[in-house]
């Protein structure tokens, strides 16, 4: 008899329905989860605003979860059914130019082949098959202390650390974070624990109060204010931060996170902007001010076991960020309460 699975899929932008779809035993290599808590993140809210252009619709949502295992594909070892598990949303080939290097996120056979080593969603759901190359490389089995909760947070926390570690911060240093969403409150509180002084820029102010909880020294709302001056003023001396990590993810933030770097300081372009947009970039401040910008994509295996060290120790805590929970059927509802900021994170608890 075939198995069902209740799941949340996105039919479209704002159309999102809970079905009951077949679900298929584990292929070679895979296990099958049963989902025990799934959490609400930005990228989410983005594909249910927007649309993503690696899927078609229909196809699930939910990337963020742990859960037990209650199968596994031809290969595996059975012992593992039973076990509480998480594991990260994606995994490199390994052996092309990119991985060889550590450069994981940045896999050749990702891009060529992104359905085999990508689980964009699936999470929003009773149950959810793991693709094999992410089980090899970046499942972790928790330790009986570990709650589901804390153990969701594996995803996120390593993608903030991916930003962190681009940013290559030094204790002492000064560091202008933009955006106090969930990601720009991780990247807070890992600053902090890199030894920085930390400045956060948000415009909502309940988001502000949060960074000032997770360790932010100087909290500043830029319609308050002139932001560039200001932020000049509070770091090195007139200079300008040691670093900027941009986390919001438009043009604009892109372009002010590289006005506002002091010379020879290293901006971090974290937020996805929406796709064929631009930025303007004055040739001066990368030339004679020898400033650095690069990108933050997603993260890789080495972070991904450096998170789930974070979180194992409670360096990191879930409390600190889920917000509230909610039934699947109710999937929807806790996106648009992620999408309006009522909170920082959702929990989806399917079983």
């Amino acid at each position: 008899m075939e198995r069902t699975n209740t799941i949340a899929m996105c039919y479209g932008p704002l159309d999102l329905r809970i079905e009951e779809l077949p679900i298929k035993p584990p292929a070679p290599g895979e296990i099958q989860v049963g989902v025990k808590v799934a959490l609400t993140c930005g990228t989410d809210v983005k594909i249910y605003r927007r649309g993503y252009p690696f899927l078609t619709p229909p196809f699930p949502l939910g990337h963020e979860f742990a859960g037990i295992i209650s199968d596994v594909g031809r290969g595996m070892d059975r012992d593992l059914i039973g076990k509480r598990v998480v594991t990260s949303n994606g995994a490199g080939c390994m052996t092309c130019f990119y991985c060889v290097r550590g450069l994981d996120n940045l896999c050749e056979g990702l891009e060529e082949n992104f359905d085999d080593f990508t689980q964009m969603g699936g999470g929003f759901a009773q149950y959810i098959n793991v693709k094999a190359p992410i089980v090899r490389q970046n499942m972790r089995i928790l330790p009986d202390n570990m709650s589901f909760e804390q153990a969701a947070m594996l995803e996120p926390v390593s993608v903030a650390l991916h930003g962190i570690n681009m940013a290559d911060i030094k204790t002492g240093d000064t560091v202008a974070i933009i955006g106090a969403g969930p990601m720009g409150l991780l990247k807070t509180q890992l600053a902090k624990l890199k030894g920085a002084k930390v400045i956060v820029i948000e415009k909502n102010e309940d988001r502000l109060k949060e960074a000032g909880k997770k360790g932010a020294d100087i909290l500043l709302n830029p319609d308050d204010l002139d932001i560039i001056s200001e932020v000049h003023r509070l770091a090195n001396d007139g200079r300008g931060p040691d670093q900027v990590i941009e986390a919001v993810g438009h043009p604009t933030t892109w372009e002010l996170a590289i006005d506002l770097v002091r010379k020879g300081g290293t901006v971090v372009e974290y937020g996805g902007c929406p796709s064929d947009t631009n930025i303007v970039v004055d040739t001066k401040r990368l030339h004679y001010d020898e400033i650095i910008v690069k990108g933050s994509y997603s993260t890789t295996a080495h972070e991904t076991e450096a998170a789930f060290n974070l979180l194992t120790t409670g360096a990191i805590l879930a409390e600190d960020y889920i917000s509230g929970s909610y039934p699947l059927e109710q999937t929807k509802d806790a996106i648009e309460a992620h999408m309006n900021q009522e909170g920082i994170k959702f929990a989806i608890k399917p079983i």
